[in-house]
């Protein structure tokens, strides 16, 4: 079966030493829908999806991988936090990055 390629541009982002986003890496993924659900937050009702997004494995996303909270993803101007981290049996050919989107939209200033 061929491979779907990687073929859609992210930015990773993470937060310096100032508690400010900055971009880290630039790569090209594989991105699929993971899912949807409505979440609620004190009471306010949110809709959030998520996007499984696939990588080329580089040594530089081991720092993600007990520290998600650290990082996010943006694609097609939305802000994607990081929620999960899978390096399929550590074998180091691809990683999956499970992003949560809240609607929240990426803008630079």
């Amino acid at each position: 079966m061929k491979q779907e390629p990687f073929d859609k541009r992210i930015v990773l982002q993470r937060l310096d030493q100032n508690g400010e986003w900055e971009d880290w890496l630039q790569l090209m993924a594989r991105v699929n829908r993971t899912g949807g659900a409505e979440r609620h937050d004190y009471g306010a009702r949110r809709a959030a999806f998520s996007l499984t997004f696939e990588v080329r494995y580089l040594n530089a996303l081991h720092a993600i991988y007990l520290n998600t909270q650290d990082f996010r993803i943006i694609y097609r101007d939305a802000v994607f936090y990081v929620e999960d981290y899978d390096d399929f049996k550590e074998r180091h050919h691809t990683v999956k990055l499970e992003g949560v989107c809240n609607g929240e939209g990426y803008h630079q200033y």
